[in-house]
């Protein structure tokens, strides 16, 4: 079960104690802070919150005044707030300034706050998802229009060609101009799988609990041509471990990784080293290679949206593979990173944190 991390704002401490102890009776497991005011909530904006109990009225003012902030500060947590007296215009005045809920503390129980608290969290949830989607239409739109005109306009002015060279007579003319054309037909293609990939990348299914080996074998079998063709070396360590994923995902995750090492390999044979090991919560699996590298500046950048290295240009590709990669490993309630300690090449690194994904070996 994922810890919450609970943030109390309320100058009475007699409140917040009562609030911390029914709250630790249903989240035994709960990390509780607590503010005083509302300047004290926010010195603590690196900390991490899922919930906030808020009271409406502060030293510094009042909760109403706060909510905006704290939700730009921790905009996944989902805010109820108390006060010591009910009143509908109060409920109705913080609902609208963006609280999930509203609680007389008369009536706060531990039932009450298991209630309000998981039912928060769901529609929190909820929101936060169709953001995300919403970012991702956004985004999705606005690669159509620019990415998409550019071999829009080649295929419209290739078939005026071809039908212009076909009316003189020209046919090895035309026959070249049909090859340039099926090149921008098959990249507006690719562009067009690669956005319906990110968007929603296999989000149907159950998740496994299968062998790392089993993991690359499938691989192996997708990549075969591909592995084949560029004479790559790999080198396969599973140690032996077992894993909790959506299998499909993680093979296309790696499938992504293995094919950049391939494709940014520098003109040298790829030498490409995958290792699966255990990690806090799950398990950590390595592709290295030893392909051009990714500047420092650049590591981060990579797993956003579009967002290619400028050395790399001149490779086929919409940037959208190591973002897809990000999405795989957050479903998997993990992440992926480039190891700033690698010494040549890149070395790319993700997590897998489901359930029961905690490095078991399989008997």
């Amino acid at each position: 079960m994922t810890v919450l991390n609970i943030l109390i704002i309320d100058d009475d401490a007699g409140d917040r104690k009562l609030v911390r102890r029914l709250l630790l009776q249903m989240h035994p497991d709960a990390k509780v802070a607590e503010a005083d005011c509302g300047q004290s909530a926010l010195s603590q904006a690196g900390l991490p919150v899922d919930v906030i109990l808020l009271d409406y009225l502060l030293p510094d003012g009042t909760g109403l005044d706060l909510i905006a902030q704290l939700t730009a500060t921790w905009p996944r947590a989902v805010l109820f707030m108390t006060t010591g007296q009910g009143d509908e215009e109060i409920a109705k005045s913080v609902i609208l300034a963006g609280a999930s809920d509203y609680i007389p503390k008369s009536a706060i129980t531990a039932e009450a706050l298991q209630r309000m608290v998981s039912n928060g969290l769901k529609v929190a949830e909820m929101r936060w998802r169709i953001q995300e989607q919403q970012n991702e239409l956004r985004l999705f739109s606005d690669v159509l229009v620019h990415d998409m005109r550019a071999p829009l306009r080649a295929i419209k002015f290739l078939s005026d060609q071809i039908q212009e060279d076909y009316d003189n007579g020209e046919f090895d003319e035309v026959t070249r101009q049909l090859g340039l054309m099926k090149k921008s037909v098959r990249k507006t293609s690719d562009l067009i799988e690669r956005l319906a990939s990110h968007i929603n990348p296999h989000s149907n299914g159950t998740a496994e609990h299968v062998t790392v080996d089993s993991l690359f074998d499938s691989l192996r079998a997708v990549m075969a041509q591909d592995l084949a063709a560029s004479g790559a070396r790999i080198e396969w360590l599973s140690g032996g471990l077992g894993v909790s994923c959506f299998p499909p995902d993680i093979v296309q995750l790696l499938q992504n990784l293995i094919g950049n090492a391939i494709k940014y390999s520098g003109g040298k044979t790829p030498e490409i080293t995958v290792t699966a090991e255990p990690a806090a919560g799950g398990v950590m699996i390595s592709v290295a290679d030893n392909g051009i590298g990714v500047p420092p500046e650049y590591r981060e950048k990579i797993f956003e949206p579009f967002k290619r290295l400028q050395r790399g240009s001149d490779q086929p590709g919409t940037g959208l593979g190591l973002a897809t990669c990000a999405k795989i490993a957050k479903r998997h309630n993990g992440a992926i990173w480039c190891d700033p300690h690698a010494e040549a090449g890149t070395t790319i690194r993700f997590l897998v944190c489901l359930g029961k994904s905690q490095a078991q070996r399989p008997a």
